[in-house]
């Protein structure tokens, strides 16, 4: 680099410097260094793509081989020949037979069987006599014996409705805190009836819970603590639920 910041290039032995030459091809001008091109550079480029762009179309010009294969002569068709359909064979008409004589029995000789009657005494048997005269009759009266009475069918017990009775206690069950703690839980129908007076004289389990001590539970609140407005003897039975909250 010279003392002034410009830099210099150095040019090899037997090579001119820029400006005292001149290049008769574009070609060559392409082949030198970047610092002896000179301004037909565009113009060779423009040469060199306008003669491709010639070649291509030259060689374009020239139309494909046309392949021409012979046709394949034409089969005739075969005519189709039906055969025909196959008769069926005639019946044959049936042969009547003659009649033939029904064979006659030959006479067969019947052995004469004679009837022997043979008389057996009797001594036990008692037969009837007609007897002349009055013919007692008895006073004593006979009387049919009455038909046994007919036995009704129990009653069903109704569904216990507190909401369609007028008056009455009727609290639920205490739910057992042994039960409780055990996570017992369980549905208790029972069947109870109430007399005149309103009270419960019987209580039976229609279905139990799965658990005595729910089922005593419900019977103990119905027999103990219920109570129902006089009336008429009536039949019932209730579900008692035991569930957990």
């Amino acid at each position: 680099m010279s003392k002034t910041g410009e830099s210099s290039v150095s040019v090899p032995a037997g090579f001119a410097k820029p400006g005292e030459y001149t290049l008769s091809s574009d070609l060559a001008r392409l082949s030198l260094p970047a610092e002896y091109r000179d301004a037909y550079r565009t113009l060779a480029w423009v040469n060199s793509i306008c003669f491709l762009f010639l070649v291509i179309g030259i060689l374009g010009l020239k139309a494909p081989q046309v392949i021409v294969k012979p046709l394949s002569e034409p089969i005739e068709p075969m005519p189709l020949v039906q055969a025909p359909p196959e008769e069926a064979p005639k019946p044959q008409p049936e042969q009547i037979k003659p009649d033939e004589p029904e064979p006659t029995d030959a006479p067969v000789e019947t052995p004469q069987v004679v009837t022997i009657v043979a008389a057996v005494e009797t001594p036990n048997l008692v037969f009837p006599v007609p007897v002349e005269g009055a013919i007692a009759i008895s006073t004593e009266a006979r009387f049919v014996p009455a038909p046994p009475p007919k036995i009704a069918a129990p009653p069903k017990p109704t569904q216990f409705d507190p909401n369609a009775t007028t008056g009455g206690i009727f609290p639920d069950p205490i739910y057992p805190a042994f039960a409780q703690r055990n996570r017992q839980q369980g549905t208790v129908v029972l069947e109870f009836t109430v007399d005149a007076s309103g009270a419960v004289t019987s209580v039976k389990v229609q279905k139990t819970s799965g658990f005595n001590i729910l089922d005593e539970a419900a019977v103990k609140a119905v027999k103990e603590r219920w109570r129902f407005p006089p009336g008429g003897a009536r039949y019932y039975f209730n579900k008692f639920t035991f569930e957990l909250k």
